[in-house]
Protein backbone atom coordinates (compact mmCIF):
# COMPACT_ATOMS: atom_id res chain seq x y z
CA UNK A 1 0.00 0.00 0.00
CA UNK A 2 1.41 3.28 -0.91
CA UNK A 3 1.63 6.31 1.94
CA UNK A 4 -0.70 9.36 1.45
CA UNK A 5 1.27 11.97 -0.02
CA UNK A 6 1.62 15.42 1.93
CA UNK A 7 2.78 18.62 0.60
CA UNK A 8 6.16 19.09 1.03
CA UNK A 9 7.57 21.16 4.40
CA UNK A 10 9.34 24.57 3.22
CA UNK A 11 12.44 25.35 4.63
CA UNK A 12 11.89 27.00 7.67
CA UNK A 13 14.98 29.57 7.55
CA UNK A 14 13.42 31.52 4.24
CA UNK A 15 9.97 32.71 4.36
CA UNK A 16 7.39 31.74 2.14
CA UNK A 17 6.12 34.41 0.11
CA UNK A 18 2.99 32.59 -1.17
CA UNK A 19 1.92 33.10 2.72
CA UNK A 20 3.11 36.57 4.22
CA UNK A 21 3.06 36.95 7.81
CA UNK A 22 -0.29 38.00 9.49
CA UNK A 23 0.53 41.75 10.00
CA UNK A 24 -0.88 43.09 13.52
CA UNK A 25 -4.48 44.08 14.02
CA UNK A 26 -4.83 48.09 13.99
CA UNK A 27 -7.62 48.53 16.92
CA UNK A 28 -5.33 46.68 19.64
CA UNK A 29 -2.39 48.02 21.33
CA UNK A 30 1.26 46.87 20.48
CA UNK A 31 2.23 45.86 24.27
CA UNK A 32 -0.08 45.36 27.10
CA UNK A 33 -1.14 48.23 29.29
CA UNK A 34 -1.71 47.22 32.99
CA UNK A 35 -2.61 49.76 35.74
CA UNK A 36 -0.31 51.95 37.77
CA UNK A 37 -0.92 50.04 41.21
CA UNK A 38 -0.70 46.32 39.80
CA UNK A 39 2.76 44.08 40.39
CA UNK A 40 4.37 43.62 36.59
CA UNK A 41 6.43 40.88 36.35
CA UNK A 42 9.44 40.49 34.38
CA UNK A 43 8.75 39.01 30.70
CA UNK A 44 10.69 35.97 29.09
CA UNK A 45 12.16 36.38 26.37
CA UNK A 46 10.21 35.08 23.43
CA UNK A 47 12.08 32.42 21.30
CA UNK A 48 12.25 33.27 17.36
CA UNK A 49 9.40 31.76 15.14
CA UNK A 50 9.70 30.37 12.34
CA UNK A 51 7.24 30.54 9.24
CA UNK A 52 4.40 28.25 9.77
CA UNK A 53 3.40 26.69 6.44
CA UNK A 54 -0.24 26.28 5.80
CA UNK A 55 -1.61 23.92 3.20
CA UNK A 56 -3.17 25.84 0.48
CA UNK A 57 -6.72 25.60 0.44
CA UNK A 58 -8.62 24.34 -2.23
CA UNK A 59 -12.23 25.00 -2.84
CA UNK A 60 -14.34 22.47 -4.54
CA UNK A 61 -16.88 24.05 -7.00
CA UNK A 62 -19.83 24.19 -5.65
CA UNK A 63 -23.03 22.17 -6.77
CA UNK A 64 -26.53 23.30 -6.77
CA UNK A 65 -28.71 20.32 -6.73
CA UNK A 66 -32.29 21.39 -7.47
CA UNK A 67 -34.94 19.38 -5.64
CA UNK A 68 -38.53 19.73 -5.95
CA UNK A 69 -40.40 22.10 -3.68
CA UNK A 70 -41.54 19.97 -0.47
CA UNK A 71 -45.03 21.13 1.76
CA UNK A 72 -44.09 22.47 5.36
CA UNK A 73 -44.32 19.39 7.75
CA UNK A 74 -47.68 17.80 8.66
CA UNK A 75 -49.45 19.17 5.17
CA UNK A 76 -50.20 16.87 2.14
CA UNK A 77 -49.28 17.23 -1.18
CA UNK A 78 -51.58 19.38 -3.24
CA UNK A 79 -54.17 17.01 -5.92
CA UNK A 80 -51.82 15.96 -8.82
CA UNK A 81 -48.52 16.84 -7.55
CA UNK A 82 -46.28 14.00 -6.95
CA UNK A 83 -43.57 13.60 -4.44
CA UNK A 84 -40.29 12.28 -5.55
CA UNK A 85 -39.58 9.23 -4.43
CA UNK A 86 -36.67 6.54 -4.43
CA UNK A 87 -36.02 4.80 -7.62
CA UNK A 88 -37.20 1.22 -7.28
CA UNK A 89 -34.26 -1.30 -7.79
CA UNK A 90 -34.87 -4.65 -8.45
CA UNK A 91 -36.54 -7.05 -11.69
CA UNK A 92 -40.09 -6.65 -11.24
CA UNK A 93 -40.87 -9.66 -13.30
CA UNK A 94 -38.81 -11.72 -10.32
CA UNK A 95 -41.26 -10.31 -8.06
CA UNK A 96 -44.18 -11.06 -9.80
CA UNK A 97 -43.04 -14.35 -10.50
CA UNK A 98 -42.47 -14.67 -6.73
CA UNK A 99 -46.23 -13.33 -6.06
CA UNK A 100 -47.68 -15.58 -8.35
CA UNK A 101 -45.72 -18.81 -6.87
CA UNK A 102 -46.95 -17.59 -3.26
CA UNK A 103 -50.88 -17.43 -4.40
CA UNK A 104 -50.24 -20.94 -6.44
CA UNK A 105 -48.46 -22.41 -3.00
CA UNK A 106 -51.92 -21.08 -0.78
CA UNK A 107 -54.34 -22.04 -3.28
CA UNK A 108 -52.80 -26.10 -3.37
CA UNK A 109 -52.58 -25.64 0.36
CA UNK A 110 -56.05 -24.47 0.18
CA UNK A 111 -57.52 -27.30 -1.93
CA UNK A 112 -55.77 -30.24 0.98
CA UNK A 113 -57.62 -28.37 3.73
CA UNK A 114 -60.92 -28.45 1.97
CA UNK A 115 -60.75 -31.55 0.84
CA UNK A 116 -62.69 -33.70 3.71
CA UNK A 117 -65.10 -31.06 3.82
CA UNK A 118 -66.00 -30.83 0.13
CA UNK A 119 -65.79 -34.82 0.25
CA UNK A 120 -68.55 -35.00 3.36
CA UNK A 121 -70.58 -32.36 1.44
CA UNK A 122 -70.75 -34.23 -1.65
CA UNK A 123 -72.07 -37.34 -0.03
CA UNK A 124 -68.44 -39.13 -1.03
CA UNK A 125 -69.53 -38.81 -4.34
CA UNK A 126 -66.18 -39.93 -6.68
CA UNK A 127 -67.75 -37.62 -9.36
CA UNK A 128 -68.45 -34.26 -7.98
CA UNK A 129 -65.24 -34.93 -6.17
CA UNK A 130 -63.32 -35.11 -9.56
CA UNK A 131 -64.70 -32.11 -10.32
CA UNK A 132 -63.50 -30.28 -7.41
CA UNK A 133 -59.84 -31.50 -7.73
CA UNK A 134 -59.42 -30.98 -11.14
CA UNK A 135 -60.93 -27.64 -10.71
CA UNK A 136 -58.28 -26.65 -8.18
CA UNK A 137 -55.67 -29.05 -10.00
CA UNK A 138 -55.89 -26.77 -13.40
CA UNK A 139 -55.77 -23.41 -11.47
CA UNK A 140 -52.55 -24.81 -9.44
CA UNK A 141 -51.25 -25.61 -12.68
CA UNK A 142 -51.65 -22.88 -14.83
CA UNK A 143 -50.54 -20.97 -11.78
CA UNK A 144 -47.43 -22.73 -11.49
CA UNK A 145 -46.11 -22.84 -14.74
CA UNK A 146 -46.35 -19.38 -14.87
CA UNK A 147 -44.22 -18.89 -12.28
CA UNK A 148 -41.82 -21.60 -13.19
CA UNK A 149 -41.93 -19.78 -16.64
CA UNK A 150 -41.48 -16.06 -15.40
CA UNK A 151 -39.00 -17.27 -12.57
CA UNK A 152 -36.75 -18.55 -15.38
CA UNK A 153 -37.16 -15.02 -17.56
CA UNK A 154 -36.15 -13.33 -14.30
CA UNK A 155 -33.24 -15.26 -13.29
CA UNK A 156 -31.54 -13.99 -16.54
CA UNK A 157 -32.33 -10.39 -15.92
CA UNK A 158 -30.16 -8.04 -13.00
CA UNK A 159 -31.62 -8.13 -9.48
CA UNK A 160 -33.65 -9.91 -7.94
CA UNK A 161 -31.81 -13.48 -8.97
CA UNK A 162 -33.03 -14.56 -5.10
CA UNK A 163 -36.86 -13.73 -5.32
CA UNK A 164 -36.80 -15.40 -9.08
CA UNK A 165 -34.85 -18.68 -7.56
CA UNK A 166 -37.66 -18.98 -4.91
CA UNK A 167 -40.80 -18.66 -8.44
CA UNK A 168 -38.46 -20.90 -9.86
CA UNK A 169 -38.38 -23.89 -6.73
CA UNK A 170 -42.16 -23.05 -5.11
CA UNK A 171 -43.45 -23.20 -9.18
CA UNK A 172 -41.63 -26.45 -10.14
CA UNK A 173 -42.30 -28.43 -7.15
CA UNK A 174 -46.09 -27.18 -7.45
CA UNK A 175 -46.07 -28.67 -11.26
CA UNK A 176 -44.09 -31.99 -10.53
CA UNK A 177 -47.33 -32.29 -7.96
CA UNK A 178 -50.12 -31.92 -9.81
CA UNK A 179 -48.29 -33.59 -12.29
CA UNK A 180 -48.16 -36.50 -10.62
CA UNK A 181 -51.33 -36.44 -8.91
CA UNK A 182 -53.18 -36.64 -12.36
CA UNK A 183 -51.06 -39.25 -13.34
CA UNK A 184 -51.71 -41.36 -10.37
CA UNK A 185 -55.42 -40.93 -11.28
CA UNK A 186 -55.04 -41.96 -14.40
CA UNK A 187 -53.39 -45.37 -12.92
CA UNK A 188 -56.59 -45.66 -10.80
CA UNK A 189 -59.22 -45.27 -13.38
CA UNK A 190 -57.14 -48.04 -15.56
CA UNK A 191 -55.85 -50.77 -12.78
Amino acid sequence: MSEPQQPPVPPSAQPNPAFPPAPPAPHLPAAPQYPAGAPQQPAAPEPPQAPQYRAPQQQAPQQQYQTAPQPPYGQQAAYGQQRPSAPRSGNPLARTAFIIALVVAAVGALQILLQPFVLASFSYDAGNFGVFTTLFGVIVFLGSAAALVLGLIAVRRSGGQVLAGIAIGVGGVQLISVVLAWISSLFYYFF
